[in-house]
């Protein structure tokens, strides 16, 4: 929660392959990259997990401080788009049911990122890992 977000797309690959590595030192049978890409997607799940449970303490604690921030970010969009339909949707996500729907919304878009970015670093890890010779 400190880090800033796109740290994600740092640590999240980093740490995928230092466990591939790990994994293959104790495993010495080749690893297929559809193996690399389902550890991908369970390493990006659990990051998910941690994520998500650091998230909801922070969202119980400093409720009205995150609906605040959330509420001034949606006005700043709806100010720069000048189509009614949008604005009048936006507004809507000021309401506390729309603001449960687009915290839901954003939850869902970064488990589909870090399920992405998961599998895709752990099959590309598995393949440029190929042609290194194992200790």
């Amino acid at each position: 929660m400190t880090l800033h977000p796109l740290a994600l797309f740092v640590f999240l690959p980093a740490n995928l392959v230092w466990a591939i590595s790990r994994y293959r030192r104790r495993h010495p049978d080749a690893i297929g990259s559809g193996q690399g890409a389902r550890m991908g997607a369970m390493m990006g799940l659990l990051s998910f997990a941690f994520f998500l449970a650091f998230f909801l303490v922070t969202i119980f604690f400093q409720h009205a401080q995150y609906r605040d921030i959330m509420i001034a970010q949606i006005h700043q969009i709806s100010a720069q788009n000048p189509d009614p339909q949008a604005q009048q949707m936006l507004q809507w996500f000021t309401t506390p049911d729309g603001l449960i729907t687009f915290t839901g919304i954003a939850l869902v878009t970064i488990l589909l990122i870090c399920l992405a970015l998961g599998t895709g670093s752990g099959a590309a890890a598995i393949a440029l890992g190929k042609n290194r010779k194992r200790p």
